[in-house]
């Protein structure tokens, strides 16, 4: 039989806030249910690359990454955007408008070839993966470095963002540790 297990993933959140500073409630939250941050980046003015969430949370967003140290099966991505979905819930306040969101948690993955995005959101380059979930290939690495896509949002092609995530590839290939060739019937990492 030719159906293999896929390899583990190395899972991220993205994580934009209205304050400048980073989220420890959403960290919290997001270590009960992943494990332990292994890396966390920079954090930017997202409002810099897009004003989509500011009729929601207000002006400006700032937004940074979480990478965790646990490898977990790529088919957990659906799993982790509903406890996502939960904790932003959780963390949400009223306003005169109703709730509204303090944080906005984006979950995804890196392999060894791209970057995964989980959404809610179906279009056209998105693949229903379960209970409400879509994934999108947001990311590609090729020629030694991600790449990014017709699709690709603006601030994932930032060279911060870029390099950021080639430093999470290669947490994760350490990790993985899966150097043979696919004669054996391993999987070869580009």
């Amino acid at each position: 039989m030719r159906l293999k297990s896929p390899p583990p993933v190395k899972l991220f959140v993205a994580v934009m806030v209205t304050a400048p500073g980073y989220h420890a409630g959403a960290e919290e939250h997001l270590q009960q249910q992943i494990g332990p941050i292994e890396r966390r980046s920079k954090l930017y003015d997202f409002s810099t690359y897009s004003h989509f969430y500011e009729r929601e949370m207000g002006s400006p967003i700032w937004k940074y990454f979480l990478a965790f140290e646990k490898l977990s099966p790529p088919d957990f991505l659906v799993q982790l955007k509903l406890i996502t979905e939960s904790i932003e819930e959780k963390l949400a306040c009223l306003s005169m408008g109703g709730r509204k969101r303090t944080v906005n948690l984006d979950p995804g993955y890196v392999t060894g070839w791209n970057l995964v995005l989980s959404t809610v959101k179906n279009y056209a380059h998105r693949l229903y993966l379960g209970d409400g979930v879509y994934g999108e290939v947001t990311l590609i690495f090729q020629r030694g470095a991600f790449q990014p896509l017709p699709w690709t949002y603006r601030d994932y092609s930032s060279r911060a963002v870029l390099l950021f995530f080639e430093e999470v590839r290669s947490d994760y290939l350490k990790q993985l540790a899966l150097f043979t060739t696919s004669a054996q019937g391993h999987i070869r990492i580009p």
